[in-house]
C-alpha cells in the first residue's frame, strides 16, 4: 500500500470535507452474529493490540496474509499506549542524522556487559535475531506503513559501559489521531500524568512554548490553537486528538491495520487454544456473555501478544508485590493459553519486570491511579529523593530499573521526593504539572505535601528532621561546587540528558531554598514484566524439551526478554517487542529471511 498517496488523497478528501473532525475510518469488524454452524477462518490469529501484536498483524497483512486482532478489552493499545513508545534501536537508520556511527558489534559488546556472561548465553541466538532485523524491522515500517520515527540522542542506560553509544532509543513522531475518526475514541488513554487536563497530550518539543505562552507571539498563537484545537476534539471526541508518544504509535500501527483490512475486535475474550494433532490451530472465542465458544481458525498460526502477566495472581509469584502501572486486564491469558497448549516457562530472570517509582493519587472512592516517574522531573535540579529516615540513598537521576532496585536492596517501601518552588514550577513533580498548571487538586487529595519550612515538612512527614535538613544543606552545598560526594549524581551521560542544560557548573543538581518546599510520596513499582514463554529466534514457543509449538507464536511480554531482566536502553521491551512481532509475521508468510 502506497501510504505517501493514501495521506495525500485523505489531505484532498479534508479539503472538499473542510476539517479532519468528521473524517471516517472504517476498521473491519468481526462478525459476531454467531451460530453452531459459524466457521471463522484466517490466516493468522493475534492476541493483544499492543506494539508487538500490531506489528505482527501490519507486518503479515502486508505480505498478503488475512489477519484478525482480538483485543481483550473495550481499548486498543496495551501497555504500549501507557508508555513514551520507544524502541531500542542499534544500528538504526537515524543515528547518523546525530553524527552517531554505532555497529552491530558494539551492541553486542555492550548487551554482553550489561547481561553478564550466563545471561547472555541463554538467549544468544535471540539476540543475534534481534540484532540482525531491529534495523530492517524500522526500514520497513517507514516504507510500508504509517509508522515513523525520530532521533533522540539519548545515551544507553549503562553509558559507561564497553559497547554503549547513543541514539539506539528513537521515538515516534506525534499523531494526528483525527485520521483515526472515531477510531480515536478505542485508543487506551495515557496515563495521568502524561496530559493535562485529562486528555491533551504535549510534545516534549512543546513544553517550554506551553510553560510560556506569553514569551512571544509565536507561543502565543501555538498555546491558542493548541487549546482551540482540544476544545473542538472534546466536542466530537471526547478526548484530545494530538497523540505521542506510546498513543501515536498505537495510532499510527492502528491506521495501518485499518487501511490494509485487518479484522481488528476489542472485548473480544480468548479462553484456549484450538488444537488438532499437537498443533495450535485457532482459538476458542467466548461469545454471548461466555455461554459459547466459538472457534475461530488461524490456518498459519495464532501470535501471543497479551502483554504478560502483571496483574495476575500467578505473576506475583515472579514480581515483587509493588505498586503497577500495568493495565489491570494483564492477567497473563496469552501465558496461559500458551502453556495449555504445551509451551513452557524457563527459569525466572534475575529480575522479571521493568521496575519505575511510581507516585500515587488517592481518589475519595478509594479509587487510585499511579504514575512511574522514568526521568523528567526527579532528574532535574533542585531536588532530591530521600528514604523515611530524611537520607538520600541514591543517584536521584539514575535509570528507574535500577533505581527501584536499589530500593529493593535496601528494602525501601517509601520514599519522599523533596523539591523547592521553583523545581516544581519549572518541572512539574509527576501529576502536578509546571507553571502554569493549577496543583489544587493534588495538594487537596494528599498526592503532593507543602510546607513553608524544611523542618516544617520533615514533621509532616514524620521524618528526623535533622536528616531531612543535613541532606537539603550538602545538596545545596553540591549544586554550588557541581559534584555529588555521595552517588556522583549528574556525572555520566545518562544524567547530563535528563538534566536542565541551563543549570551550571552540574546540569542535575540545583539548590533548594526557594519557599514552599514540597514532598511527594514515591513508591517501588513496576511498568511491564520481562518474564514470559521460551521462544526460539523465529518468536515461535517452545516446550520444556525445546522443541517448537506448532503453530503458536509469542512475541512481546508474553514472550521471555531478551534482556533477561535486564534494561540496557529507553525502549529495551519496546524494541523487541516489535521486532519479534516483526519476524514472527514474516515466519508466518514463508518470508523471513527473505531482504
Amino acid at each position: 500500500m502506497n501510504f505517501a498517496a493514501s495521506r495525500t488523497q485523505l489531505k484532498r478528501s479534508t479539503a472538499v470535507a473542510g476539517s479532519l473532525l468528521f473524517w471516517r475510518t472504517n476498521r473491519k469488524r468481526l462478525n459476531t452474529t454467531f451460530d453452531e454452524a459459524s466457521d471463522l477462518q484466517y490466516d493468522v490469529v493475534v492476541l493483544g493490540s499492543g506494539a508487538s501484536g500490531l506489528t505482527t498483524a501490519v507486518t503479515a497483512a502486508q505480505n498478503g496474509l488475512k489477519v484478525l486482532v482480538l483485543e481483550k478489552t473495550r481499548f486498543f493499545g496495551g501497555t504500549t499506549a501507557y508508555s513514551g513508545g520507544a524502541p531500542w534501536i542499534p544500528v538504526n537508520k537515524y543515528q547518523p542524522t546525530i553524527g552517531v556511527r554505532d555497529t552491530k558489534t558494539a551492541a553486542e559488546t555492550y548487551l554482553r556487559s550489561v547481561l553478564g556472561p550466563t545471561h547472555f548465553a541463554s538467549a544468544e541466538k535471540n539476540i543475534e535475531a534481534y540484532l540482525n532485523t531491529a534495523p530492517k524491522m524500522v526500514e520497513w515500517m517507514e516504507a510500508n506503513t504509517a509508522v515513523k520515527f525520530q532521533a533522540t540522542t539519548l545515551p544507553d542506560y549503562r553509558p559507561n559501559l564497553e559497547g554503549a553509544s547513543k541514539g539506539r532509543t528513537i521515538i515516534p513522531v506525534d499523531f494526528n489521531g483525527r485520521l483515526l475518526g472515531q477510531e480515536l475514541c478505542n485508543v487506551r488513554y495515557t496515563l495521568q500524568g502524561m496530559k493535562a487536563f485529562g486528555s491533551m497530550q504535549v510534545s516534549p518539543l512543546e513544553t517550554e512554548i506551553l510553560q510560556n505562552p506569553f514569551g512571544s507571539v509565536s507561543n502565543l498563537v501555538h498555546t491558542a490553537k493548541k487549546g482551540a484545537n482540544w476544545i473542538l476534539d472534546l466536542l466530537v471526541y471526547g478526548k484530545g486528538s494530538f497523540m505521542v508518544g506510546g498513543n501515536a504509535l498505537v495510532g499510527r500501527l492502528l491506521l495501518t491495520a485499518i487501511e490494509l483490512g485487518v479484522t481488528l475486535e476489542t472485548e473480544a475474550e480468548v479462553t484456549g487454544p484450538l488444537m488438532e494433532d499437537d498443533r495450535v490451530v485457532g482459538v476458542l472465542l467466548s461469545v454471548a456473555n461466555g455461554e459459547k465458544q466459538i472457534p475461530i481458525k488461524a490456518s498459519k498460526g495464532v501470535v501471543l501478544a497479551t502483554g504478560g502477566f502483571g496483574r495476575s495472581e500467578e505473576g506475583k509469584e515472579f514480581v515483587p508485590q509493588d505498586w503497577s502501572a500495568v493495565p489491570k486486564t494483564n492477567l497473563g491469558d496469552g501465558i496461559r493459553l500458551g502453556l495449555e497448549a504445551g509451551g513452557y516457562l524457563p527459569p525466572p530472570n534475575e529480575d522479571n519486570a521493568i521496575y519505575a517509582p511510581i507516585s500515587v493519587l488517592q481518589y475519595d472512592d478509594n479509587r487510585t491511579r499511579c504514575l512511574p516517574h522514568f526521568a523528567g522531573d526527579r532528574t532535574k535540579p533542585g531536588s532530591l529523593i530521600v528514604d523515611e529516615n530524611g537520607k538520600r540513598f541514591e543517584n536521584e537521576s539514575r535509570n528507574y530499573q535500577d533505581f527501584v532496585k536499589k530500593m529493593h536492596s535496601l528494602q525501601i517501601n517509601k520514599a519522599y521526593y523533596i523539591a523547592d518552588a521553583d523545581h516544581l514550577r519549572n518541572y512539574g513533580m509527576g501529576m502536578a504539572l509546571p507553571w502554569p498548571y493549577w496543583n489544587r487538586n493534588v495538594l487537596r487529595k494528599g498526592y503532593l505535601i507543602k510546607a513553608q519550612t524544611i523542618p516544617e515538612l520533615a514533621e509532616t512527614l514524620k521524618i528526623p528532621v535533622a536528616n531531612l535538613q543535613q541532606s537539603v544543606e550538602d545538596m545545596n552545598t553540591y549544586a554550588k561546587t557541581g559534584r555529588d560526594v555521595q552517588f556522583h549524581r549528574g556525572e555520566d551521560a545518562y544524567d547530563q540528558f535528563y538534566g536542565d542544560p541551563a543549570v551550571k557548573p552540574n546540569s542535575s543538581l540545583g539548590p533548594i531554598r526557594k519557599p514552599p518546599f514540597y514532598a511527594l510520596p514515591l513508591y517501588p513499582g513496576n511498568v511491564s514484566v520481562m518474564y514470559g514463554l521460551a521462544t526460539n529466534q523465529n518468536a515461535q514457543v517452545l516446550s520444556k524439551e525445546g522443541s517448537v509449538v506448532k503453530g503458536l507464536y509469542a512475541v512481546g511480554c508474553d514472550n521471555n526478554s531478551i534482556m533477561r531482566g535486564q534494561y540496557p536502553g529507553g525502549g529495551s521491551s519496546i524494541g523487541p517487542a516489535m521486532t519479534f512481532g516483526y519476524i514472527a509475521a514474516l515466519h508466518l508468510a514463508g518470508r523471513l529471511g527473505q531482504d
